[in-house]
């Protein structure tokens, strides 16, 4: 006897069946939520720019307003907040966008006219739906314990995704009912098959971003697997420099930024935070995973030269499998067409609890169900 030819003969198989049966059925509502959450996310970024247009949008001018201006207009407008980053937008008659942290309030993402220098005005992320249905996703409401939480959620998807794949496996004669879909059977095969046909699909691409996921909450562990299955280092540190008491013009600092990588988009520009570190300035090119880019150019902030070009694909092995769990876990590997479908994705658990919890109840529960009226 062979698992090949009578798959559901196997004793192993009968377990694996009970263990996907059970997970499904006491986790299947947690799966719905935090993965329905997830295809919500994949598009958050372009979602809260769509609902503040007189935000986004300005009247392109020939040139640009100097950089250190509008860093010394927002600081001022905000002094009680840190000052984290910039979106850069190179598009004509588009905003930048500076990200605040404040203790009090929170995320503030502040919107100005790289073109005339002015504020257009404010977003605040505390009290936010989208910022709740992320923060529903990362943490379950619940801060480090729902990240924890999560980590394991993520991994108990992986098990559900791969025993539901062996037990989709109807034997060698029989593969090809495997994805068979009886469109004018009744209610109850059409479930099955639903169940079967849809599970089957979705469980190979569950199972990227269910263990990718759990990297948030345990990045110690994965970094050191990392590192021990490619002998390489899971992260290249950030350059770091003799304490700074002023900064050189960001003007300078960002002219030279942009020239360090011909050809790439600048798109994020991060500020040192401290005395010894360095600023940062992202770059996208063709086929980048990340969608602010993977190449980062530091830049030392007393004298705006650059300490470090950093391309992607010159950093070690570990850190670019680190780096890339981020494009794995959002979609982001393949443009618009791999969040797409990791948008679609995101709802198939909640499909596949329905259709599971009716299989449950078409073969045991109504049975005993209907014994105990009896």
């Amino acid at each position: 006897m062979s698992f090949l030819v009578e798959p559901r003969k196997i004793w192993w198989r009968k377990a694996l069946f009970q263990v996907h049966l059970w997970l499904g059925v006491g986790l299947g509502l947690y799966f719905a939520v935090v993965c329905l959450t997830g295809s919500v996310i994949v598009y958050k970024k372009e979602m809260e720019r769509a609902m503040i247009p007189q935000l986004i949008r300005v009247a392109p001018l020939e040139k640009r307003v100097s950089f250190q201006g509008m860093v010394d207009t927002v600081r001022a407008a905000y002094p009680k907040a840190t000052l984290q980053n910039v979106y850069l937008y190179w598009t004509p008659g588009t905003s930048w966008s500076f990200r605040m942290q404040s203790k009090t309030e929170g995320r503030i993402q502040v919107y100005v006219d790289p073109y005339r220098g002015t504020i257009l005005g404010e977003d605040r992320y505390r009290g936010k739906f989208l910022q709740w249905v992320y923060d529903l996703h990362v943490n379950l409401l619940m801060g480090d314990l729902g990240e924890w939480l999560n980590g394991w959620g993520g991994f108990s998807l992986a098990i559900v995704s791969l025993s539901g794949i062996v037990v989709w496996w109807p034997g060698k004669q029989y593969w090809k009912n495997g994805f068979v879909y009886e469109f004018r059977a009744r209610w109850k095969r059409q479930n099955y098959d639903m169940h079967k046909v849809g599970g089957l699909v979705s469980s190979v691409f569950l199972i990227l971003p269910a263990v990718t996921g759990a990297y948030w909450s345990f990045p110690a562990v994965y970094e050191e697997w990392i590192e021990k299955l490619t002998g390489t280092p899971a992260k290249v540190a950030s350059p770091r420099v003799e304490a700074v008491k002023e900064w050189v013009s960001l003007d300078v600092v960002l002219d030279r930024a942009i020239q360090a990588v011909p050809g790439g988009t600048p798109t994020l520009f991060r500020l040192a935070a401290k005395p010894t570190e360095v600023h940062s300035l992202h770059h996208i090119l063709p086929w980048d995973w990340r969608t602010q880019g993977d190449h980062v150019v530091y830049l030392h902030p007393g004298t705006g030269e650059v300490v470090r070009v950093t391309y992607h694909h010159e950093v070690p092995l570990g850190a670019r499998i680190q780096r890339d769990i981020f494009g794995l876990h959002f979609g982001t590997f393949a443009g618009d067409v791999s969040r797409v479908s990791w948008v679609l994705v995101g709802v198939a658990p909640t499909v596949l609890f329905v259709t599971g919890v009716l299989m449950w109840w078409n073969r045991s529960l109504s049975k005993k169900w209907r014994k105990s009226a009896r």
